[in-house]
């Protein structure tokens, strides 16, 4: 899954915090069609937050992770995953840290945050979403007919 150049961002991902806020919204997005992340896609966009991989790179990588296969069936799902790709590896981030959420309001306005406290705070996202879907009751489909 490594890239032959270096990953290139645009001027709204430069920074870990631009990166981070721009996946808690593409991860809230699926969460309201009932959603959360596969821990393979949490680790690359991990890695996209500390800058190792661009949104090329994580394109490259989900279409080895979910090849698209052809189907008529308008209710199957057209990406399966690939068993054979290696999984992503783990982020490396301090192993004491722990992400606090009352303490993110102390931080002066201008700091950057450090990619290891995005990740946390991406880890703390996801955890929530999983929760809170797993408190919801399940979801049906609806049958449009046609009158």
């Amino acid at each position: 899954m490594s890239q032959d150049c270096e990953p290139q961002f645009s001027e709204t991902e430069r920074t870990p915090e631009q990166r981070l806020e721009s996946v808690q919204w593409a991860f809230g997005v699926s969460a309201s069609a009932g959603g959360a992340p596969s821990p393979e896609v949490v680790q690359l966009y991990e890695r996209y937050i500390f800058g190792e991989l661009d949104m090329a790179g994580i394109d490259v990588a989900m279409n080895r992770l979910y090849p698209q296969y052809p189907s008529n069936d308008p209710y199957a799902s057209r990406w399966t995953p690939n068993l054979d790709v290696e999984p992503a590896r783990p982020v490396e981030v301090p192993p004491s840290f722990e992400y606090d959420p009352d303490g993110e309001e102390a931080n002066p306005a201008g700091l950057v945050m450090s990619a290891a406290l995005c990740v946390a705070q991406l880890r703390a996202y996801v955890q929530d979403i999983v929760e809170h879907l797993a408190a919801q009751p399940p979801r049906q489909r609806y049958i449009s007919i046609d009158v």
